[in-house]
């Protein structure tokens, strides 16, 4: 069995923004792919697992770090592979990089199977993912962003009610749909004079389809929050840090 996922692509219009550059929605479109086709390989993706072993994947957690922003018609090389192994998650990192094997972006994602009846976390044991696998040095070194945020001291940005193209096969919010709202925090004119250096975000709760959500926004310095609520629930909390261009 090959142990990581490795191939080579054409930055195209699929995974670049208004300005042509591939910003951490886009990113975290690409890294979903990355770990969707290697999970395949590995015989455990979240369509065949669903089916043999009633689980499906859950990101909880994931970490964007940028070097470069890859932009319009960029051939890169595309690498994913676990790093570590727990008994309740797989921690798996992923980069883009150019074809001298210069970094540009790299991904550091948690996911955890639940069950596909009740969403209750399951073991890694209890699934198809091969425990025997070997890791591979880790790419993203430095901890997910976590901190303290007071609610009261954030401003609404925008108000979104969840709509179907916001789910995914497990009937909530997609992950990545995630990073679309938070990127949707900040207008036109924000992201054509920044970029993101790191995006952290962490998955609290489910959204589903229907619910009225709330964007929040905070910043600090060079640090953003923005967090993601339904009613009283949070459901995600994201962390910015950004550079000018």
């Amino acid at each position: 069995m090959k142990k990581y996922l490795e191939k080579e692509l054409l930055v195209s219009a699929a995974y670049v923004d208004r300005d042509c550059e591939m910003g951490p929605f886009h990113a975290s479109l690409l890294f979903q792919d990355g770990m969707t086709e290697l999970f395949h390989q590995y015989g455990c993706d979240a369509v065949g697992m669903s089916q043999s072993h009633g689980m499906v994947w859950a990101v909880v957690r994931s970490k964007l770090c940028y070097d470069r922003i890859p932009r319009w018609m960029e051939q890169v090389r595309l690498r994913a592979f676990p790093v570590k192994l727990t008994t309740l998650a797989v921690h798996l990192d992923s980069q883009v990089e150019a074809l001298d094997g210069t970094p540009l972006v790299c991904c550091r994602q948690e996911l955890c199977p639940i069950d596909v009846a009740n969403h209750a976390m399951g073991r890694l044991n209890a699934t198809p993912f091969p425990q025997d696998i070997e890791l591979l040095p880790p790419v993203v070194t430095e901890p997910f962003r976590r901190r303290k945020v007071v609610l009261e001291e954030m401003e609404l940005a925008y108000q979104h009610q969840v709509r179907t193209m916001d789910t995914d096969m497990n009937s909530h919010i997609n992950n990545v749909a995630y990073v679309r709202l938070v990127a949707d925090a900040f207008p036109s004119g924000f992201w054509d004079k920044h970029q993101v250096k790191t995006f952290d975000i962490q998955y609290a709760n489910e959204g589903r389809e229907g619910e009225a959500l709330e964007i929040l926004h905070r910043q600090e310095g060079q640090e953003h929050m923005v967090f993601v609520r339904a009613g009283e629930r949070t459901l995600a909390k994201s962390f910015l840090q950004v550079q000018e261009k």
